[in-house]
């Protein structure tokens, strides 16, 4: 069985990969982190309803993760255009991430739903900053 543990590492080492060549880096993060240096991205447990139990006969469980881009200021034309790009379906985008490998390895069965949720000014340690964030869920 998978634990959510696994589900959130094997995400943000999805995207650790896919955005390796942006200006977020190696700046992915599973878990949360204090402070950090924008841009980046932290895969997190959705703060509500994170897992669901035995969803099946089998004992496989649903997880619902957050995944938090985080950009800085919005002020930044430039940062506006790149979370756009990383919202995208195609190209450096978090969506077209997730595709490309909806099992994450072979952590879960498949990934469910990808939805933006939140766009605009977002919290991170205290600190409302410009960003988005992406609901998963997965089985």
């Amino acid at each position: 069985m998978t634990d959510i543990d696994d589900v959130v590492t094997a995400l943000a080492s999805r995207l650790t990969t896919a955005f390796a060549g942006t200006a977020i880096g190696g700046r992915v993060y599973a878990y949360g982190i204090d402070s950090g240096s924008p841009p980046f991205i932290a895969v997190l447990p959705s703060p509500t309803g994170f897992v669901m139990f035995d969803r099946t006969m089998d004992g496989v469980d649903d997880f619902a993760l957050t995944i938090k881009v985080v950009m800085g200021s919005q002020d930044d034309r430039a940062n506006q255009a790149e979370l756009l790009g990383y919202l995208g379906r195609s190209g450096t985008s978090i969506y077209a991430a997730i595709a490309g490998d909806r099992t994450l390895g072979g952590t879960v069965d498949f990934i469910n739903s990808v939805q933006g949720t939140a766009y605009g000014d977002i919290e991170w340690g205290g600190v409302v900053m410009y960003g988005a964030e992406i609901q998963v869920v997965c089985s």
